[in-house]
């Protein structure tokens, strides 16, 4: 047993050092300036409880610019509210989307719209309809790409949770950006896999968009974000990351069914392989479940000793970790002493989405039926 929790303990140091390095690297966008125009570009189905936040919030940036939006065939309230809110706000435009192609991914082919057909200016900035925008993020997120000298930027906004199952899972989206991911070497290392995107707030200069292919370069998926800055990145195109806790908030999902069913479409995407969700598992239980485990088992069979500490050791540091990241993230402080118990929901929602897909299991999303790939 003393040689597994030395090794747990050295594999948490290196984690702990990872994210401390990561810490430097993921900065919140700087101050700006004089901005140039920026097409704002929502693609929206069936969000008649969010849309009129989302839209007033886009509609009052600093930033010069125009907001359109994408009615994706919704079949709720949302085109009525949109119709009136267009006749209120000068800044707002409302295009209908076309027919769903086969092939192709809602969101995507919503976005590849917006993107190529109807935005008026060089700079596009994707929003996703949960997500709503403090008045100077397009003009922060613009000075962030031009200081990175990168043509494509994706900012993880503030995550909001409002109850006990939202609070322990969705937090952990900054757990595995930071914990595992080398940032310091996303924009230093040109292999596409070494790279990270979140979908929910993304900026891309449009000449960059289009001679990438976009979204119709990545037509099927079902996590945008990262798939988009792959491309970005498999074309040549610097790639930049941004703590934009301050210039966003996101409440993703309704409840632990809703996170459940929510992460569970796409986790195993983003892994892309059977290696990688064995790699992320064995490598989280080991961090951040073993310890918690290992340790009173430890005491109550062969009491203190060596193995016993590094046990300790290794409690002591996942719990500073995830201390450390809801403090600097605005996660409940009490998530942290449940670090074992939201890592295994987190895992098994990735197992879940592996066994969804090498099933066929068909994802629904927004009244919509996606097959899934065997993998």
């Amino acid at each position: 047993m003393t040689p597994l929790a030395l090794a747990v303990l050295a594999l948490a140091l290196a984690v702990a050092a990872i994210v401390a390095k990561n810490l430097t690297v993921f900065r919140r966008a700087p101050a700006a300036h004089a901005t140039p125009p920026v097409s704002i570009l929502l693609p929206v189905r069936n969000e008649e409880e969010a849309i009129e936040r989302t839209v007033r919030a886009a509609c009052a940036q600093t930033a010069p610019g125009e907001v359109v939006v994408l009615d994706d065939e919704s079949t709720d309230a949302t085109p009525v509210i949109l119709a009136r809110l267009a006749g209120e706000l000068p800044r707002l435009r409302v295009v209908r989307g076309r027919p769903l192609p086969a092939g192709w991914a809602g969101k995507a082919w919503a976005c590849w719209q917006l993107g190529a057909e109807h935005a008026r200016h060089e700079w596009l900035m994707f929003v996703d309809c949960d997500v709503r925008l403090a008045p100077d993020a397009a003009a922060r997120a613009l000075a962030a790409a031009r200081a990175q000298d990168a043509p494509f930027v994706s900012a993880f906004p503030r995550q909001h949770t409002a109850t006990v199952g939202e609070a322990l899972v969705v937090p952990l989206i900054h757990l595995v950006l930071l914990a595992w991911l080398p940032l310091w070497l996303v924009r230093r290392v040109a292999l596409p896999s070494l790279v990270a995107g979140c979908g929910q707030l993304m900026l891309v200069a449009r000449p960059t968009y289009l001679a990438a292919d976009g979204h119709r370069a990545i037509r099927a998926t079902l996590h945008d974000g990262l798939m988009l800055a792959r491309r970005m990145k498999a074309v040549g195109a610097s790639v930049g990351v941004l703590d934009g806790s301050d210039i966003a908030t996101c409440r993703m999902y309704a409840g632990l069914a809703a996170v459940w069913r929510g992460f569970s479409r796409n986790a195993y995407e983003a892994l892309g392989s059977p290696a990688a969700l064995g790699a992320m598992v064995a490598l989280n239980g080991a961090v951040f479940v073993l310890p918690f485990v290992a340790l009173p088992w430890t005491l109550a069979t062969t009491g203190p000793g060596l193995a016993a500490s590094a046990w300790a050791a290794s409690v002591a540091i996942a719990l500073a970790i995830r201390a450390t990241l809801a403090r600097r993230f605005g996660a409940p402080a009490w998530t942290t002493l449940a670090t074992p118990l939201a890592v295994m929901l987190m895992l098994a929602i990735q197992v879940n989405s592996y066994l969804n897909t090498i099933r066929g299991r068909p994802v629904t999303w927004r009244a919509r039926v996606y097959a899934e790939k065997k993998g």
